[in-house]
């Protein structure tokens, strides 16, 4: 394996563990995390933010999943939806606090793969 490709595999190894830590948690402990869901999800589309919060849990297995499937074209597409997905929860929590930094930075992770691959 060459060296260079050393900063590519950890960022797919961190941001995979992150987000599956994440999902898991979701599903595990919703207690812990019912409150990022935003208020105005309860109802949309005839779900509960409980559900929502299933759904966010599950969607961050799968795209952890699929970072670490060897398949350059997979983990380009998970690193957008990644993006994307980090764009959205940023709109919600805001910027400035703790939480708003640690996403931020999981959003440059996000972007820096996305370019690596």
């Amino acid at each position: 394996m060459d060296r260079s490709s050393y900063p590519r595999i950890f960022l797919i190894l961190g941001l995979a563990y992150v987000f599956a830590f994440f999902g898991i948690g979701k599903l595990v402990h919703p207690l812990l995390w019912i409150q990022w869901i935003p208020p105005f999800a309860e109802g949309l589309f005839g779900l509960t933010r409980e559900v929502w919060l299933t759904i966010a849990g599950v969607m961050e297995i799968l795209l952890a999943i699929g970072l670490l499937m060897p398949v350059r074209k997979v983990q380009k597409i998970v690193a957008v939806l990644l993006a994307l997905h980090l764009v959205m929860v940023l709109s919600q929590t805001g910027l400035w606090h703790d939480i708003g930094v640690r996403d931020m930075g999981l959003l440059f992770m996000a972007l820096a793969l996305m370019f690596a691959l």
